[in-house]
Formats: structure tokens, sequence, C-alpha cells
């Protein structure tokens, strides 16, 4: 045996222990612990969510700084809850269907969707992640709680969230 005994030798990925983190993943984000969400993530993480409009490109966002932005803007605006509806796991891949709801923390307003995952792993932890909603119901919701437009349509710098 080569090496120290790291948390991924122990515990090898295979369909428990992949569904395990990402049910942690949409756990801390329901319970608004934003801190327990990037730890399910690789440093160098790589996420892209579908554009509202076929001819955009997605909202990408690279590495753990930028996603930690991205989720505490959203989160600073709503709160909300998802829930893995299936999932499945075959050749290091993760393919999931989820149910969420945001709700808008000055209006109430609320909005009740589900949306489709694909997951690449690396050890223990999500490295990338795509992600396919109604994007047009998605981006009507954040306009009409005036989420500001780079949570919406791209990856957000650390000063552009601050301006916001």
């Amino acid at each position: 045996m080569e090496g120290p005994l790291t948390p991924e030798r122990r515990m090898p990925l295979n369909y428990e222990t992949a569904k395990a983190v990402v049910d942690e993943a949409h756990r801390a984000w329901s319970a608004g612990d934003i801190d327990a969400v990037l730890r399910t993530y690789a440093d160098d993480i790589w996420f892209q969510r579908n554009a509202e409009q076929a001819s955009a490109p997605p909202l990408v966002i690279h590495g753990k700084s930028e996603m930690e932005t991205f989720l505490r803007g959203i989160a600073s605006k709503v709160s909300g809850m998802a829930v893995l509806e299936s999932f499945q796991f075959h050749s290091g891949i993760g393919r999931s269907r989820v149910s969420y709801f945001l709700t808008d923390r000055e209006t109430g307003q609320t909005l009740s969707a589900t949306y489709r995952q694909i997951i690449m792993f690396r050890g223990l932890q999500i490295s990338r992640m795509e992600q396919f909603h109604d994007a047009a119901r998605l981006s009507a919701f954040f306009r009409l709680i005036e989420v500001p437009v780079i949570y919406r349509e791209s990856a957000p710098s650390k000063a552009e969230a601050e301006e916001s």
C-alpha cells in the first residue's frame, strides 16, 4: 500500500458515496450553510448552468472562490431547498433530477421547479457540475425579485458582487 490512507482510499467512489456527496451539497444549501456546500466541491470546481436563450452563452463559474461569491450572492436574496428526486451513477458520472424552491427574502415570491444535473467527481468532491433548468422560468423569477444580473448571466468577480 502506497501513501497515506486518505478518505478517498478508505471510502471509494461508488453509487452510495457519490449520492451521499450530492445529497450533502443539497442538504447544506437547504440549510443555508454555504460553507458546507463549498466543502463538497473541489477547489477548481467547474459549474455551468444553461442560459435563458438558446443562442446565449451559459453561466460558467470556475473555482471555489467564484462559486462562493455566486452562492452567497444568491443566498443573500433568496432562501431555498433542494432535494434529489433521482440519482444515477455510472462510469464515475452522476446524473440527477432535483426538485427545488426559492423564496425571495424580501417579498416572499416563490419559484418551485426541477432541474437536471450531470456531476463529475474527483475523490469525494464534485469537480464538475452542469445544471439544466427551465432557464426562461428561472430568469423570469430572478428578474421579478431583482437578482442582480451578474448572478444570472455570468460569473461575478468579488468586486462586482460587492458593488451590487
